[in-house]
């Protein structure tokens, strides 16, 4: 509300809260209640009304080059599903994200104002959502993800930053490549250590690599982990980079380098330098294409603020056994919702793992 819109600008906010939920085309309008038959949080349907009200007051046209749109979901995010709430019966209802996947394509597909939209940035002012799992379900419908591989404090991103840079733009208008870099700028640097924050830009179209070299590794490990012997040491390499106290992910790059070191598997060896080397390794630059992002490596741009996050590269896996404490059992459906899960043997090396842990 600070920032407002501008020609060059328009931003949208919908509310969901105590109450009726509330939206707003930020600067133009008041905050008004929505529509009751666009209220319902089931399934995405209120999400996906929003996106169509404001893709269309926008006169968002996906075929012209100058115009961008970035979606940020902010709120809780944890087994795997988005806008966790415990309700006065006792139950949870929330958005997982085969759910959200559909409601994205559905608007993508959708003619019309808006229609065939694929998102320039689909963000997350939550936690834990910066993973393989999340980049290869997402590639069809976003360009670049935005999201944090640990927790995000309850302020979340300086938004007020971040939008009067769109605003008031210094000699021309950032590209989506761009934008991504300085929002991982400008959120790292808004916290002390006393408060540790990361945040990863992924480069969604090349997801589809990304999903390769992710098989081949999860390929190598199964074989690898044919006893109990090599089970446990497998299971001790991933220990080590562990994403935090609690949280049942581990660091991709960082485990890739544990595993080339460690593992004493050539196959295994091999299947993680190369994933290792796609996430962090830049391609042959070329001058003058910084806004477009050409040659950066899959993780553009990766912040932190704070030694206790010196281990984390920009991008996360599920490996549940290093996480004890997790209803392992409670969450395994919705983790095999991912096509990342269901499509490679990920999930059963991460379960194998985790029972003998």
């Amino acid at each position: 509300e600070n920032v407002g819109c501008t020609r060059h600008l328009n931003i949208f906010a919908q509310v969901h809260g105590n109450g009726v939920p509330t939206r707003s085309h930020i600067g133009v309008g008041a905050m008004e209640d929505v529509p009751v038959d666009e209220r319902n949080p089931a399934r995405g349907a209120a999400l996906e009304s929003f996106l169509r009200w404001s893709l269309g007051t926008a006169r968002h046209d996906p075929a012209n080059p100058a115009h961008y749109c970035m979606l940020v979901l902010w709120g809780h995010a944890y087994d795997f599903a988005f806008g966790r709430e415990k309700t006065r019966g006792g139950t949870v209802e929330a958005l997982d994200f085969a759910e959200l996947s559909t409601v994205l394509q559905r608007v993508q597909d959708e003619s019309g104002a808006g229609g065939g939209a694929k998102l320039d940035i689909l963000a997350f002012d939550a936690c834990d959502l910066a993973t393989m799992e999340m980049a290869c379900q997402l590639e069809p419908f976003a360009d670049y993800l935005l999201g944090s591989q640990i927790g995000i404090p309850i302020p979340g991103w300086p938004y007020d930053r971040v939008l009067d840079r769109l605003r008031w733009p210094i000699g021309r208008l950032m590209a989506p490549a761009e934008l991504g870099a300085y929002v991982v700028r400008r959120f790292c640097e808004s916290y002390t250590a006393a408060h540790p924050v990361s945040l990863s830009f992924l480069d969604l179209q090349r997801a589809s690599e990304l999903f390769a070299y992710g098989e081949v590794l999860a390929e190598t490990l199964v074989s690898a982990t044919v006893d109990g012997d090599s089970t446990d040491h497998i299971a001790a390499l991933f220990s080590q980079s562990n994403t935090g106290e609690g949280r049942p992910f581990v660091d991709l790059a960082d485990l890739c380098l544990t595993l080339s070191r460690g593992s004493g598997d050539p196959f295994v060896a091999e299947a993680a330098r190369a994933l290792g080397d796609f996430l962090i390794s830049p391609r042959p630059p070329l001058v003058g294409a910084s806004a477009e992002g050409v040659g950066r490596p899959f993780v553009v741009e990766h912040g932190r603020n704070a030694g206790n996050t010196a281990r984390l590269n920009g991008i996360s896996v599920y490996a549940p056994h290093v996480a004890p404490a997790i209803d392992l059992e409670g969450v395994q459906h919705l983790y095999h919702n991912f096509v990342f899960a269901k499509e490679t043997r990920w999930s059963e090396l991460v379960h194998r793992l985790a029972r003998v842990s």
